[in-house]
């Protein structure tokens, strides 16, 4: 069942002990796999907290809640920080890929500088580039322009997620037009390139114009999938 990425973010999450709001998804664009849930846990100390993707069960639109099966203690294991989007970043680019975490995930936290060697290692080493790479925010993703081969088409306004198979399976791009508004589902699988956000974070997509003619709306993926 497909469901969207930005009304997900509405839902209550239930940790099984607590509950928190969703305020960002986290995933790996070359597999289209969701890799962590960004929750923020209201209260006294009120923080926010990556927890792995993997423990996500299947959503329940009943309700619009989302389980997360994680206890308090890999809650407190788990990578957090307190503030905003600045917080997030910092705290991403000391998660390297393809490692085996206590609390259940397939991305572990670890030291950026001692994945790199030292407490000197630049900036720009290509491995903590990688690494980045690996955690991609839907929240920097969405608003940015889209490009197909000849034309720029609209913005990013939307991704279809295929909760099954923990995949994301389409861009939703809004073309903007005040009189003949439209929004086209295009595969994921057609993203060509994104550039970084030092030149706007806009992306470009392996189609020509003519083809958004018979591509499916969003309401169109979304009233076919089956409940």
């Amino acid at each position: 069942m497909l469901y969207s990425l930005t009304d997900l973010l509405s839902w209550r999450v239930s940790t099984g002990e607590t509950t928190a709001s969703l305020t960002d998804v986290l995933f790996d664009p070359e597999t289209r796999h969701l890799t962590y849930l960004a929750l923020f846990r209201a209260g006294e100390n009120g923080s926010s907290t990556l927890a792995a993707a993997s423990l996500l069960t299947p959503p329940d639109p009943q309700d619009r809640t989302l389980h997360v099966t994680i206890t308090e203690e890999e809650l407190g294991r788990a990578p957090h920080w307190s503030g905003g989007s600045t917080e997030l970043d910092s705290l991403l680019t000391a998660l390297p890929p393809l490692v085996i975490g206590p609390f259940g995930a397939t991305h572990a936290p670890l030291a950026l500088t001692g994945f790199l060697g030292g407490e000197d290692a630049p900036e720009s080493d290509p491995r903590a580039e990688a690494a980045i790479e690996r955690y991609q925010r839907l929240g920097r993703w969405l608003d940015r322009p889209v490009f197909c081969r000849d034309a720029e088409i609209g913005t990013l306004v939307d991704m279809l997620y295929d909760a099954e198979a923990n995949r994301i399976d389409y861009l939703v791009v809004d073309n903007g037009k005040l009189f003949g508004n439209h929004k086209y589902a295009l595969p994921f699988s057609s993203l060509a390139h994104r550039a970084p956000g030092s030149k706007g974070g806009h992306l470009v997509l392996d189609l020509a114009e003519h083809e958004l003619t018979g591509a499916p709306t969003p309401d169109d993926l979304l009233e076919r999938s089956p409940s």
